[in-house]
């Protein structure tokens, strides 16, 4: 549930939806997700100080705390 969520977020904020590629590691307790996003979607995705990321963090987290689960958002180049 939790990938389906990201992924529907994220690729609502990029450009490039198709481009989007969402690497996840699921342990007992915890969803790891590595972001590849295309160079000019980054700054989407990042926003202006960091802040559309912190705010999709918190959101995931969230739902994650929920489901009594914990979550890990990268992005990577």
């Amino acid at each position: 549930m939790l990938y389906r969520l990201c992924l529907f977020l994220v690729s609502s904020l990029v450009d490039a939806p198709d481009s989007l590629k969402i690497d996840r590691i699921e342990t007992e307790k915890a969803d790891i997700f590595f972001l590849h996003v295309n160079q000019e979607d980054r700054g989407r995705i990042l926003g202006r100080g960091g802040r559309t990321v912190s705010a999709l963090r918190t959101f995931l987290e969230g739902v994650a705390a929920r489901l009594d689960r914990e979550v890990v958002l990268e992005i990577l180049d």
